[in-house]
């Protein structure tokens, strides 16, 4: 089971693809890493937006499985942008 760390700056309004799709399942480490500016990140789909993605609250860590052939995107609506780290364990 291959292991893969990311970090990403996102930038205000600028959805990124953060994990990409792979042929096996994929359990995903998602962490915001804006432990003092409680800048909002959102998750989802390549469609993702700030309105329809799920939240990544603020120095919490989340785990989800992605099956096989989903990817993750991410986006931010802060001026500033926003830090996110991932990891990635491809089931294979």
């Amino acid at each position: 089971m291959p292991v893969q760390t990311y970090g990403y700056d996102l930038v205000q309004n600028v959805r990124i693809q953060v994990v990409p799709p792979d042929v096996e399942p994929q359990e995903v480490c998602i962490h915001n890493h804006e432990h003092s500016q409680s800048r909002e990140i959102f998750l989802g789909g390549a469609d993702v937006t700030t309105t329809n993605g799920m939240h990544a609250v603020a120095t919490q860590t989340s785990i989800i499985t992605l099956p096989p052939g989903d990817g993750l995107w991410a986006i931010t609506d802060n001026a500033q942008g926003a830090n996110l780290r991932i990891m990635v364990v491809t089931q294979h």
